[in-house]
């Protein structure tokens, strides 16, 4: 037997589980936990990394609505972009922030610090404050 447990949700988020549940004809509350397991199984492959600690630290980007992921390695001060736009290794967080920059938004001028453009992972703070 379950234990139910209530959560609580906005308007617009009910309203799309409902919608998904609908879809998928099932209830609610196994889309919800569709969605978590879906959600796990994607995020398997960055588990795995964390156990081969190499010194690098996970890090990520948020630009024109889109997640950035990478690492950067604070003895050397490179940042490789190992998931989206601007994939590859890059000398400083500044040289991958430019090259994100460059392939999201070829017309914009990448004058941005990648210190303040790249967040760690673990702690949410700015690259720049925990590194």
């Amino acid at each position: 037997m379950f234990n139910e447990h209530p959560v609580y949700l906005d308007h617009a988020t009910h309203t799309d589980i409902t919608l998904l549940a609908g879809a998928w004809d099932i209830i609610p509350g196994d889309a919800v936990r569709r969605l978590v397991e879906s959600f796990k199984q994607r995020s398997a492959p960055f588990a795995h990394e964390a156990q081969h600690d190499d010194g690098a630290v996970a890090v990520h980007a948020i630009y024109d609505q889109v997640r950035i992921r990478g690492r950067f390695h604070p003895s050397t001060r490179r940042l490789v972009i190992t998931d989206g736009p601007g994939i590859g290794s890059d000398k400083s967080p500044s040289g991958a922030t430019t090259a994100v920059l460059q392939a999201l938004r070829p017309w914009v001028v990448p004058n941005r610090s990648g210190w303040t453009f790249w967040i760690i992972d673990s702690t949410g703070e700015r690259l720049k404050t925990g590194a």
